[in-house]
């Protein structure tokens, strides 16, 4: 890969986005050629072309280390966006293209310390995220790649102390977010791109009261939303196309813990003040929320949909018992009470095939497939796949043979390919992908070596190249990829 010369950032990525695979043209991509790319990548399978993840040159030593995270960057506009640091700009947005230049989009904050670009958020060919410019403290900014089109979008908060806003959510050609006004305090707010049309939405607590507005979600054409506070029972809203807001449910007292919209179904979990929870599902229209299933124990969790279902845990101990015949296992909905069913028991009888207690479950689908670590009580904790059917509902691969586990973490999934991090024995916690069977699940590379552990996390795609952050073994965090092609593209490997 070709090294950035001259430009010292923190992060500096995508030394080309066809390394490996396949003649590049001259130049990089072009937009027809990028999308009939993405058109086969939708469309057809694609795999990783080699085995060996490569490190993207030119980021300085030990520069690269935010507390033990690193911001994930996004794809937009045949762009990487990603946040970046060097001792002349501080903190502040960059970007790479497939041809290999990367550089500064713009020094928001010429002043000190840079402007701590976050949230970054695509709609269509922009690039939405919270910055500050030293002038107006955090408010909302977008940005198409270039300099000239990086541009504050509103002011929402007059001064330095900014509007700080937070759940950016995209919803058709409109983005939602909450933020802060001296007057009216945090309350929902949408945006069309212009000052003009970044409009409040609804003071859903008039004059100088106050209710928490969380769990926004985009939903069919409109968005989700929950509006809670300590002393009032949690309502479940909804906004449609034009702005317009209606309660869809309102409890008489607990908590509503997540929002998950599957297909034009919108599943929500509520703790009725039992330390427990039910799973509801609603319609668009108010008055349609219905009651499924009461679950014992550790409050049924980690909704993810696919298709037009959705899949989750439930049954593990918590504060109350949890459920005595199975324990912690797969369950699925589909908006029916009699669809609302265990998908398998894993790990047969009481004992679970989830322990809360040890690691968050995480799921990631794609193409019709779920991908999750599980616990048969024979093989350790291991990478697993579903279908929603019991029969095709399987382990993909023993990485550490017996019952040690190979624990698989940081999943994320993309046209039929999972990446993941896995700890064996002899390599420690490295990067993995998989295709979803055994004789494709392989390791990416001992990035750190020996037995020591690279830590892979933030697996992205950005055009053929699927990014991740990983470490040598020390505190450094570093960028590398791993090319992706069509399947019939594989073979023609060129450097």
């Amino acid at each position: 890969m070709k090294s950035w010369r001259g430009v010292p950032v923190l992060v500096s990525v995508l030394s080309g986005l066809v390394v490996g695979c396949g003649p590049v043209p001259e130049g990089g991509v072009g937009e027809e050629e990028r999308a009939v790319q993405e058109e086969e990548l939708v469309a057809g399978e694609w795999e990783v072309c080699d085995d060996v993840a490569s490190q993207v040159l030119g980021i300085p030593p030990g520069r690269v280390n935010t507390g033990g995270t690193f911001p994930a960057p996004v794809h937009g506009n045949g762009r990487l966006f990603f946040r970046a640091s060097d001792l002349e700009h501080g903190e502040e947005l960059w970007s790479a293209t497939e041809s290999g230049v990367a550089a500064l989009v713009k020094d928001v904050n010429p002043r000190s310390g840079g402007s701590h670009p976050r949230s970054l958020t695509v709609l269509g060919r922009w690039v939405y995220f919270v910055a500050d410019d030293g002038e107006h403290g955090p408010e909302l900014w977008r940005t198409d790649g270039t300099a000239k089109r990086t541009e504050l979008v509103k002011d929402i908060f007059a001064g330095r102390g900014g509007s700080v806003p937070e759940q950016l959510t995209v919803v058709g050609d409109t983005l939602y977010f909450t933020a802060i006004t001296r007057e009216l305090g945090r309350e929902l707010w949408r945006s069309n791109g212009t000052a003009r049309g970044t409009v409040l939405v609804r003071d859903f607590a008039p004059g100088e009261d106050w209710v928490n507005i969380e769990h926004l979600t985009a939903w069919d054409d409109g968005l989700s939303l929950v509006t809670s506070r300590w002393d009032r029972p949690p309502v479940l809203w909804r906004v449609d196309k034009q702005g317009r807001t209606f309660p869809l449910f309102t409890m008489g007292f607990g908590t509503i813990l997540e929002l998950e919209a599957a297909g034009r179904q919108l599943f929500f979990t509520a703790d009725a003040g039992t330390d427990e929870a039910d799973l509801w599902v609603t319609r668009s229209t108010p008055e349609t929320a219905t009651w499924l299933r009461h679950f014992p124990g550790e409050p049924a969790a980690y909704l993810t949909a696919m298709e037009d279902s959705v899949f989750f845990v439930a049954g593990g101990e918590g504060f109350t018992p949890g459920d005595p015949l199975h324990g912690a296992e797969l369950w699925t909905s589909d908006g029916t009470v009699r669809g609302t069913r265990l998908v398998r028991d894993i790990n047969p009888g009481p004992k679970s095939a989830f322990s809360l207690l040890e690691s968050t479950p995480q799921f990631a689908t794609t193409k019709g497939v779920l991908y999750f670590a599980a616990d048969d009580g024979g093989h350790g904790r291991e990478l697993w796949r579903s279908d929603g059917t019991p029969w095709g509902t399987w382990m993909v691969r023993d990485l550490v043979p017996g019952e040690g586990s190979g624990a698989p973490e940081q999943l994320s999934a993309d046209s039929g390919q999972v990446f993941f991090s896995a700890a064996t024995p002899a390599s420690g916690r490295e990067p993995w992908s998989s295709g979803g069977h055994f004789w494709d699940t392989k390791p990416l590379r001992d990035i750190a070596p020996g037995t020591a552990s690279s830590n892979p996390s933030h697996f992205v795609r950005s055009g053929w190249e699927v990014f991740f952050i990983a470490n040598e073994g020390t505190a450094d965090q570093r960028l590398w990829s791993v090319p992706v092609r069509p399947t019939r593209s594989c073979g023609e490997r060129t450097r």
